[in-house]
C-alpha cells in the first residue's frame, strides 16, 4: 500500500472565515483536488481561527483560581486563568506550564497557544472539535460530492521523549481506532490488548509536513490510506480512555506502587 501526503499551503487568514471555502480554494490553488476516500488532516488552530476562538490576553479577567495556578506554576496570571476556564482537568505542571486534560487529550496549558496568532493574543481549541470536524466533512460533501474523512490535529509531547508529535483531537468520517484484539501475531500468540490509533498515526505522518513554525501548511491531504468512509458520528469516547484505564495517569498517580518499585530498583543485586 502506498500512501501519499499532499501539503496544502494556505494564505494567512483573518479570524472568522468560511473554512470549507478556504480549504477548497486552497486545494485548487495548490493544483490539487479532492477525491473520494481522501483524509484531510487540518490544524486544530486553523479551525479555531475560523471560529474566532482567539482571546486578547489584556482583556482576560483573572479570578482567584487563576491567581493560585499562576502562583503555583509561575505562570502569567491571564494565561493561567484561561487554562482554568478551558481545562477539563488540571493535574499539576512545571514552571510556566500546567498539565491538563482538554477534550480527552493530555495537553500543556489545555491546548492554549500563543504561537501562530497575533501578539498579545492566545488561541484556544475549537469549542466542540468533533462537531467542527463533522461540519467540515459534511460541507465538503455538499460542495464537491466527495466522501472524505477529517482529522483535526495538534502537536503533543510524549512522556520521557524530546520534541512534539501529532495527535488527533477530533475525527469525522472514519473509525479512528482499529481493534486488533483476537488476532494472532507472527508466533501465533493471540493479541489481547492491542488497538491501533489510526487517527493519531495519520496525524503524526501529516505533522512531518505541517511543521510547527512559519511553514503555512495547515492542511495535508492523505491519499491511499485504505480507510473506509462512514457517515457514523464519531464521538470523543472513540479516541479517549478513562483515567482508570490510562497506564500513564493511573501508573504515575499510584505513589505507593512507585515507591515500592523504587525500593526494588535500588536494592543491591
Amino acid at each position: 500500500m502506498k500512501i501519499n501526503l499532499i501539503p496544502i499551503k494556505v494564505k494567512r487568514q483573518q479570524p472568522k472565515f468560511d473554512i470549507i471555502r478556504v480549504i477548497l480554494e486552497a486545494i485548487k490553488r495548490n493544483k490539487e483536488r479532492v477525491i473520494d476516500y481522501d483524509i484531510l488532516v487540518i490544524s486544530s488552530k486553523f479551525v479555531s481561527m475560523s471560529e474566532n476562538r482567539i482571546v486578547e490576553l489584556p482583556k482576560v479577567r483573572v479570578k482567584k483560581a487563576g491567581k493560585e495556578l499562576a502562583r503555583t506554576l509561575d505562570m502569567d496570571e491571564k494565561l493561567a486563568q484561561l487554562v482554568v476556564d478551558e481545562a477539563d482537568t488540571i493535574f499539576s505542571g512545571v514552571q510556566g506550564f500546567a498539565l491538563a486534560i482538554k477534550n480527552g487529550v493530555i495537553a500543556p496549558n489545555a491546548g492554549i497557544d500563543k504561537s501562530n496568532v497575533f501578539p498579545g493574543h492566545a488561541i484556544l481549541y475549537p469549542k466542540d472539535p468533533f462537531l467542527s470536524a463533522e461540519k467540515i466533512r459534511r460541507g465538503i460533501f455538499e460542495r464537491t460530492g466527495k466522501k472524505v474523512g477529517i482529522v483535526l490535529s495538534d502537536s503533543r509531547l510524549m512522556p520521557t521523549r524530546i520534541g512534539t508529535t501529532g495527535v488527533a483531537i477530533a475525527v469525522s468520517g472514519f473509525e479512528p481506532v482499529k481493534d486488533e484484539r483476537g488476532r494472532k501475531d507472527l508466533f501465533g500468540n493471540v493479541l489481547r490488548v492491542t488497538q491501533r490509533a489510526i487517527a493519531d498515526d495519520i496525524t503524526s505522518a501529516a505533522q512531518l509536513i505541517m511543521g510547527e513554525a512559519d511553514e503555512g501548511i495547515p492542511i495535508v491531504v492523505v491519499r491511499g490510506s485504505g480507510l473506509s468512509i462512514t457517515d457514523k458520528v464519531i464521538k470523543r469516547s472513540s479516541l479517549s480512555v478513562s483515567f482508570e484505564n490510562c497506564i500513564y495517569i493511573s501508573g504515575l498517580t499510584n505513589s505507593k506502587m512507585v515507591g515500592e518499585m523504587r525500593q526494588i530498583k535500588t536494592r543491591p543485586s
